[in-house]
């Protein structure tokens, strides 16, 4: 392509042949650009999803954290309270 080109600039008058055939490249390029674009787009929008999966994953695993601690919690309570109740229990048995 590269030879064609250099060859036409050359030329001082270039035939409809070959003028049809820049134009045929220019709209390859006008559509491989835009190609080229929205390539670009799509990858912004995956690098912005990405990202906040990446954030959501954090959430969550934060969210994941607090519920396990407060679970804990619970169970520490409801232990205690059936210990009690137990002692209760055996106090009332004697």
């Amino acid at each position: 392509m590269k030879e064609r080109i250099e060859r036409l600039k050359k030329l001082t008058y270039i035939p409809q042949k070959e003028i049809a055939w820049l134009i045929e490249q220019a709209e390859l390029s006008v559509k491989q650009q835009a190609i080229i674009e929205e390539n670009k787009r799509q990858q912004e929008v995956t690098v912005l999803q990405f990202r906040q999966a990446q954030k959501d994953i954090q959430q969550l695993s934060g969210d994941r954290k607090r519920y396990k601690q407060a679970l804990e919690k619970i169970i520490t309570n409801l232990n205690f309270a059936i210990t009690v109740a137990q002692n209760e229990l055996e106090g009332d048995g004697k």
